[in-house]
C-alpha cells in the first residue's frame, strides 16, 4: 500500500509503501525534506473501477462526482 504524508513543519508532500502492519508497527516516518518526525497522513479520494458485464458489481452511479451516486455523503 502507499500511503501519502505532509510535513507540518516544511509542507512537503511524500510518499511511503508499506504492507499494513509494517505501517502500523513503524508509524509515520520523518519527512525527507527536513527530518523532522511531523509528518501527517494524507487521505486521498480513491477510485474504483467496476467492469462492464461482468460479476455482481453495480453499475457506476452517474448521481455524484466519486462514483457513489451520494451515498458517502462526501459532497462529490
Amino acid at each position: 500500500m502507499t500511503y501519502v504524508f505532509r510535513c507540518k513543519s516544511c509542507g512537503q508532500e511524500f510518499e511511503m509503501t508499506a504492507t499494513v502492519a509494517e505501517y502500523e508497527s513503524r508509524g509515520a516516518p520523518a519527512c525527507p525534506s527536513c527530518g523532522t518526525a511531523r509528518a501527517r497522513r494524507v487521505y486521498t479520494p480513491i477510485a474504483v473501477m467496476v467492469g462492464a458485464g461482468g460479476g455482481d458489481a453495480p453499475a457506476p452511479s452517474s448521481g455524484g462526482g466519486c462514483g457513489c451516486g451520494g451515498a458517502c455523503s462526501c459532497g462529490h
